[in-house]
Order: structure tokens, then C-alpha cells, then sequence
């Protein structure tokens, strides 16, 4: 999706996507009428489904498991064809232990999963060879940083003219998304998608968590670890479209012929591990997993490529970001707001 580290996950995100999961629990309702709509094909031919953003593959296992029951249920024996897409600096070695483990959905016959390493904002596959397109927690991802967030390292804290860049280029992406997937589905196709969303303020819920991730970085700076000029090229190349911006382009103009727009609703996320804490006091525990899942997330986008800092670097963030979240516990709460959309290819 985008360069240099930009949208990678870390090796620890499957292990480390509790809140990602959390936003695939909200659409299971949406998938499942999507599936008892979308054209199944007959003679034997296979149904194909497109994963797109898959990262470790942790959390398409189970919708892909209810697709494939699904697909069986309306016409037995149809073979079922995934094949899961992410940006070539994807572990998709993670990829396909998960697509192994005891989670797969790859257990019974005519059942196949294959990977493509390349950007869902490009084309993908060849003209009308999907039944479904599944999207989740991906799309906020930007093909590319058109300006650096000056003074932080989060879109939704940018200001002024590299905000508008910012917008600019999330709504060209989503439109080239869109462009692709009208181009690779069948007619009646499903489209199902959970983005990473924000409130009309423009706020995704974690901008506290960042707020902590920035006094540290910043610490790290006046410690030497670190340059003001590697935290400058530091930033996390997202936007968390409103539910106007995920909406607009399938409600008027060209998209909107191509698609239906069938039902949509915004939802925001309680912490999972927030919940934990206040369930078990665990303070330590607590702080040690949100630095963990920060980091599993977007260690990649900040520590890689260009600023290619050592593992001491990480380490000492890791360890400060933690201590960090254990003084302010509650800012370290993500309340992540997601878009859950599904349309049908005219």
C-alpha cells in the first residue's frame, strides 16, 4: 500500500489484533446476508472470494470459514477458491503458518487459499472472477504519504495543508478500491468492507494512545536515541475516512452506478483490552499488551524503511510507551471507530 514499511504489519500482529478482531465480531450479521445473496456458481465451477489486506491471515480465518459453509449450504460440493492480497512487505510467511494451524479454514475438500502480494489499490484480478470481495481493517491504509504529518506522527492529528493532502489522497484511493473491485466482480457480487473510520471531528478513537507514542518518541530524542530527523519522516500513513467519505462515492456519480449500496452503519469499538483491566486490575499486563499491539501494528511504518532504526531503539520505545501507558492507563484506551459497508455490483 504504501512505501518503505508503510502498511506492514509487524511479525507479532496476529497474535496482537484483539481490537481488529472486536471489529469483525460487528459484521458477521452483514457477511452472512451478503452470502445468502451473492450468485453461487454452478457446473462445478469454483466460488471465488478475495481477502483483501489479509496481513498474518488471523482474522479472515473465520469469515472465511462461514463463506465457505455458506457456499455449501446453497449448492453442495462448489468448490471454494481464497485467495488473500496484502503489499509485498506483508509477512506472509505468518500467512500461511495461519493458513496450517488448527484455525484454517482449508479442513475439508474443494477448499483452496493462495496469496498475491500486491496492493488492493490496484487491479488484481482479471475482469468479472469474484463472487465476494472481503475487506477488513485495511483500507485507512494510504498508497502512499503524499506529505509528512508535521510535528506528530498520526494523520488525524495532521493540520492545515498536509490535513487536506491527507484527505486528498484517501478519497483517490478509495476510489481506485472501488474502480477495481466494480471491474473484478461479477454482476450481484458482494463487496463487504470494515475501514478504519473516524467522527466527523476527524477523530479515530486512539489519538491519545498516539499522543503517548509521540511524548516518547520525543523523549527518545532528547536522549540521543534518536534524530530529529528520523522523528520528522516518522509517520503512520493512514486516514479514518468519516462515514461520508466511505459513503459518498457509492451514493452519487460514477461509482454509484456500478454498485449498490445495500446497507452501512458505523460502530465504535470498545477496548478489548481496556475491558481486561478493568475486569482484572492487571496493570502491568495491560500496559505490556497495548505497547505490544501498538507496536505489532505500526512499529513497521515508524521504525522501518528510511529511518531504519536498531533494536534498541524499538526496545527502549517499547519499554517507555509501556511505563507510559501504566501513568495514564486510560489514555492508552483505543476506542477505534470502523465503517462496516456492504454493496452489490450492479
Amino acid at each position: 500500500m504504501a512505501a518503505s514499511g508503510s502498511g506492514v504489519m509487524g511479525s507479532g500482529y496476529g497474535s496482537h489484533s484483539a481490537a481488529q478482531h472486536a471489529g469483525l465480531a460487528a459484521t458477521v450479521g452483514m457477511l452472512d446476508r451478503a452470502l445468502s445473496v451473492v450468485p453461487v456458481p454452478d457446473g462445478g465451477r469454483a466460488f471465488r472470494v478475495a481477502d483483501l489486506g489479509c496481513a498474518a491471515g488471523t482474522n479472515a480465518m473465520e469469515p472465511m470459514a462461514r463463506t465457505v459453509a455458506a457456499v455449501r449450504a446453497r449448492r453442495p460440493g462448489t468448490p471454494v477458491w481464497v485467495t488473500h492480497t496484502d503489499i509485498p512487505g506483508n509477512d506472509f510467511g505468518a500467512l500461511f503458518a495461519t493458513l496450517s494451524g488448527p484455525t484454517s479454514y482449508l479442513g475439508g475438500p474443494g477448499v483452496f487459499g493462495c496469496a498475491q502480494a500486491r496492493s488492493f489499490y490496484e487491479p488484481l484480478f482479471p475482469p468479472g472472477e469474484l463472487h465476494l470481495a472481503w475487506s477488513s481493517i485495511a483500507v485507512h491504509w494510504l498508497s502512499r504519504l503524499p506529505v509528512p504529518v508535521d510535528g506528530h506522527v498520526y494523520g488525524p492529528r495532521a493540520t492545515g495543508a498536509a490535513r487536506e493532502a491527507l484527505r486528498g489522497q484517501s478519497a483517490a484511493d478509495w476510489a481506485d478500491f472501488l474502480v477495481h473491485r466494480a471491474a473484478e466482480l461479477v454482476p450481484g457480487g458482494q463487496l463487504v468492507v470494515v475501514g478504519g473510520a473516524a467522527t466527523d471531528d476527524g477523530l479515530s478513537g486512539a489519538e491519545g494512545l498516539f499522543d503517548l507514542a509521540l511524548e516518547q518518541l520525543d523523549e527518545l530524542v532528547g536522549r540521543g536515541e534518536l534524530t530529529a530527523g528520523q522523528l520528522a519522516a516518522m509517520t503512520v500513513p493512514t486516514w479514518n475516512r468519516t462515514a461520508a467519505e466511505y459513503l459518498g462515492p457509492l451514493r452519487g456519480g460514477p461509482l454509484a452506478e456500478r454498485f449498490r449500496l445495500e446497507e452501512a452503519e458505523f460502530v465504535v469499538l470498545e477496548d478489548p483490552m481496556w475491558g481486561r483491566y478493568c475486569a482484572d486490575g492487571d496493570l502491568d499486563a495491560y500496559a505490556r499488551e497495548v505497547s505490544a499491539s501498538f507496536l505489532a501494528a505500526f512499529g513497521p511504518s515508524l521504525f522501518a524503511g528510511p529511518v531504519a532504526v536498531g533494536p534498541r531503539t524499538v526496545r527502549l520505545f517499547a519499554d517507555g510507551l509501556t511505563a507510559r501507558v501504566k501513568e495514564r492507563p486510560e489514555q492508552g484506551a483505543a476506542r477505534w471507530r470502523i465503517e462496516l459497508l456492504r454493496a452489490t455490483r450492479r
